[in-house]
């Protein structure tokens, strides 16, 4: 319940800094546009080519947790089949059971912090890329919208998007 008040109160005094912002760049014609930050994180080039390495590099792990539930489900079948199980069956089932657990807990982590390694990394450019267009371009201010009650709609003129993935691939490529 907290947390959605001060998301309110944060979308709020968001909206009326854009407003601001807005009124301000009616009188003063400062140039002020927006980009849908997801669209550009999806479309961007490095976005994909870091996915792509470190789904190489989660391809053998991958591999060991399904073998190990492979491993379990094949003894799950047996234990199944006994009319009767006794403590070893059952201790041996628990044992198995808590390694598929845990590596699965590893496999979250890792993918997580693989996640949020490359949410950075790729930021990390696009934020230098959109300083550098917005210079080349003489625009005031670069506002990014989500969608989800900031920018909910801009004219197309204001909307760089489009423009502005093709300038960050083409930076990105080395052109």
């Amino acid at each position: 319940m907290k947390n959605k008040v001060w998301q309110i109160v944060n979308s709020i005094l968001l909206l009326g800094v854009v407003l601001f912002l807005i009124i301000s760049n009616l009188e003063s014609k400062e140039k002020i546009v927006f980009v849908d930050n997801v669209k550009v994180f999806q479309e961007f080039n490095m976005t994909s080519e870091l996915g792509n390495q470190n789904e190489a590099k989660f391809k053998p792990l991958i591999q060991v947790f399904d073998s190990l539930v492979k491993d379990i489900q094949g003894l799950e079948a047996k234990l199944k089949a006994k009319k009767k199980l006794t403590e070893a069956d059952r201790l041996e089932y628990a044992k198995r059971q808590k390694i598929v657990v845990e590596k699965e807990r590893e496999l979250e982590q890792v993918k997580n912090y693989v996640k949020e390694d490359i949410n950075n990394k790729v930021w990390e450019r696009l934020n230098g890329y959109i300083t550098e267009y917005g210079k080349e371009n003489n625009i005031s201010i670069i506002l990014g919208a989500q969608g989800q009650g900031n920018i909910m709609y801009g004219k197309e003129p204001v909307d760089i998007t489009q423009d502005f993935i093709q300038y960050a691939n083409s930076k990105y490529e080395g052109n």
